[in-house]
């Protein structure tokens, strides 16, 4: 049986640093949000300088996580029958469409919920932002793509203080 691994993304031992991330079985300890998402995106993150190219690294991420939850609500919502053969083309296309080019109009108002990355819409971009049942992730900088990823329930974040807590 494997058991998690608990460490931080720079070799600190359980329970050093000020934050700890939960992410399935993996549990990560740092003191700096860019190491949290070091974990996630990988080493090379913590190695660029260049506020541009980590943005484009946290997008990158941003799009491959919507895509995988995105695919994972569609797959429950057909086993709740929220889904079947009698639902319309466009909402089928819109849950199903990669995420770059998923357009769902001006208003998603369907119960399975949009994954969408809110970097690809105004005002980064020509397209409008929808409204509507529409769970965003925002690659903008560290914290708000930490924080969506855990309103996601895709991470678990506490900080030390909490630790002493739970």
């Amino acid at each position: 049986m494997n058991t998690p691994t608990n460490h931080s993304p720079t070799g600190s031992p359980e329970g050093a640093g000020r934050f700890r991330l939960r992410i399935g079985a993996r549990t990560i300890h740092a003191d700096r949000n860019d190491e949290l998402l070091a974990a996630l995106i990988g080493p090379e993150y913590l190695e660029e300088t260049d506020p541009e190219v980590l943005f484009l690294m946290r997008l990158e991420q941003a799009i491959v996580i919507a895509t995988a939850v995105q695919e994972s609500i569609v797959a429950a919502a057909v086993q709740r029958r929220d889904l079947d053969e009698t639902t319309d083309e466009h909402i089928w296309t819109t849950l199903l469409a990669q995420r770059e080019t998923a357009d769902p109009g001006v208003r998603w108002e369907h119960r399975v919920p949009l994954v969408l990355v809110s970097s690809l819409f105004a005002p980064y971009t020509d397209r409008d932002q929808p409204i509507g049942n529409i769970a965003w992730i925002d690659p903008t900088d560290d914290v708000t793509m930490l924080d969506a990823l855990q309103a996601l329930g895709v991470i678990e974040l506490s900080e030390r203080d909490d630790l002493a807590v739970a």
